[in-house]
């Protein structure tokens, strides 16, 4: 009996696409691939075969779509920054209360990383291992976004009149990202989901935990 090709799955919903829109998708299933693969094995690990196969394309195949290793890497970093910041400016627009745009921020930043784990993992773990060029516009984009998180906390701090420093607003920021981007390590989705209001409670308490009240005078 003749091989027939499979007719349900990621790869059948790409090919009935048309042809511009099969090769972002192609590319996008490739990354997925390669952000399971470095997460699972390191950047310095895995090889473009290692991808090949867990995307289940022929491995000359790549090569259409990407030139190398590292342009991988830069891709899957890259794309799982901009879609950090598009779903946190989803979230947060037309949304007035300072503090409630803040949950919100954190509630996306949450919600994408446990359902993306392979890509937040690389993302704090494997993009040291880009050229300077790739890393500088990585490290930029980061930036930006963590900056978005920082005019947040600024908002909070102004609407309860507290005077917020610069080195401190960037320590409060650094605990928070370390906060946010370590709850894969933990999260256990049978346990820990019917906790999730919870735990983004918890995050926002500590983002302005310096908030509380307006300084004193001093004694």
């Amino acid at each position: 009996m003749p091989a027939t090709k499979r007719t349900t799955g990621p790869k059948a919903k790409i090919r009935a696409m048309a042809p511009a829109q099969r090769y972002d998708a192609n590319i996008d299933y490739i990354l997925r691939a390669a952000a399971e693969v470095f997460a699972e094995k390191s950047f310095g690990l895995a090889s473009i075969r290692d991808i090949a196969a867990h995307a289940r394309i022929s491995f000359p195949r790549i090569y259409y779509y990407l030139r190398n290793k590292e342009e991988l890497l830069f891709l899957v970093a890259k794309r799982t920054l901009e879609q950090l910041s598009a779903k946190a400016e989803e979230q947060i627009v037309n949304v007035a209360d300072p503090e409630q745009k803040l949950r919100r921020f954190i509630a996306a930043h949450l919600d994408y990383q446990l359902a993306n784990v392979a890509e937040v993992k690389v993302l704090v773990h494997e993009t040291q291992s880009l050229s300077p060029r790739n890393a500088t516009q990585i490290a930029r984009m980061m930036r930006e976004y963590s900056n978005r998180c920082r005019r947040l906390i600024e908002q909070v701090a102004a609407a309860r009149g507290v005077a917020l420093d610069r080195e401190t607003s960037r320590i409060q920021i650094s605990l928070l990202f370390g906060a946010m981007n370590s709850v894969f390590t933990w999260y256990e989705p049978a346990r820990d989901r019917a906790q999730q209001d919870k735990i983004i409670d918890e995050l926002c308490r500590m983002a302005i935990a310096r908030l509380a009240t307006p300084p004193g005078p001093a004694s």
